[in-house]
């Protein structure tokens, strides 16, 4: 499975959040699709409103959380 690349970047007041694998970021970012800049770590403002047209590159995969039913029995003597 190919490695995905997430990119969170705040242009104009909107936030955007695009997938890329390795290939294709490196390509925008040699395009100059983020020359204002580029996070090395989670800004502690969590409002992208506040990061100056930064971009915040996170590498992984997408979750989604599970439900899972639990029972609970009780029993007394």
């Amino acid at each position: 499975m190919e490695e995905k690349y997430y990119v969170i970047h705040n242009g104009e007041g909107d936030t955007y959040v695009r997938e890329y694998t390795k290939e294709e970021l490196l390509a925008e970012i040699e395009e100059g699709s983020y020359d204002e800049g580029i996070h090395e770590n989670l800004p502690e403002d969590g409002d992208t409103n506040y990061w100056g047209g930064h971009a915040l590159i996170i590498k992984g995969t997408v979750v989604t959380p599970k439900a899972e039913q639990v029972v609970t029995k009780y029993k007394i003597d």
